[in-house]
């Protein structure tokens, strides 16, 4: 259900037909951090980029693939070096026209698929990586989809999520999404008549993005080395490694 006068309307999994319309890729790219954040300082020096191979990033939720373009472009800017990504997600038509959209498919890829879908997720990662002859991303990025992941899989999917694309990436970047805006997603589904059932179960609610950085660091071991300033809607997008 979508809307023509802003409202970007509801869905149940934030696959939003119209979603950059509302939330400007270009200005989300300005609050990312330099090359330092993004590789390690012994991997920064430009005389061993001959003997670096490409920067492999995986972006998960990548909806149609404007910010997932936007991204590229950054980091083979910032990095002085290849980049390799693949997009993901859970949309088919959003997918469709990412790979239509594509002004670089010899360097970005992109897939339909659940990241809790085992089956499908993991065979998805296993053919990009087989095809790098790598084992890892360098990074992974989930911008504003830990919402949906929880809402659709409760506090338990939520944290599979997050532990299984953690063994996946050295680096881990996550913005998530407060709890107000769990309960804005809650009222746009109510008027086209639907609920999310498992919203009134969470235990990570009004806290939710101290209990993921929590679980970030405790559970999984990683370490935060850089938050950026808010975006417009106050979400901040965390770098751990």
């Amino acid at each position: 259900m979508e809307h023509r006068d802003g409202d970007p309307g509801a869905v149940q999994y934030g696959n939003f037909m119209n979603y950059y319309q509302f939330n400007s890729a270009s200005e989300r790219v300005k609050l990312l951090p330099s090359a330092n954040i993004w590789l390690p300082a012994q991997q920064l020096d430009p005389n061993l980029n001959a003997e670096i191979k490409p920067y492999l990033v995986l972006d998960v939720g990548c909806n149609c693939g404007d910010f997932t373009q936007l991204l590229h472009s950054f980091l083979e800017a910032q990095l002085r070096r290849p980049v390799h990504l693949l997009g993901v997600d859970i949309d088919e038509r959003l997918i469709e026209r990412a790979q239509l959209e594509n002004t670089c498919p010899a360097k970005i890829s992109y897939a339909c698929g659940d990241v809790l879908n085992a089956d499908s997720f993991d065979a998805i990662v296993a053919s990009f990586l087989q095809q790098q002859q790598r084992d890892k991303f360098d990074a992974i990025c989930c911008y504003s989809i830990t919402m949906w992941i929880h809402l659709n899989h409760h506090d338990s999917g939520l944290q599979r999520f997050l532990s299984q694309l953690s063994r996946l990436a050295e680096l881990f970047v996550v913005e998530p999404q407060p709890w107000k805006c769990y309960l804005t997603a809650e009222r746009r589904l109510k008027r086209a008549g639907e609920t999310f059932p498992l919203l009134r179960e969470l235990k990570w609610r009004l806290d939710v993005e101290q209990q993921i950085q929590k679980y970030m660091e405790q559970q999984l071991g990683r370490q935060i080395i850089y938050e950026s300033t808010p975006t417009k809607w106050q979400r901040r997008i965390c770098f751990y490694r």
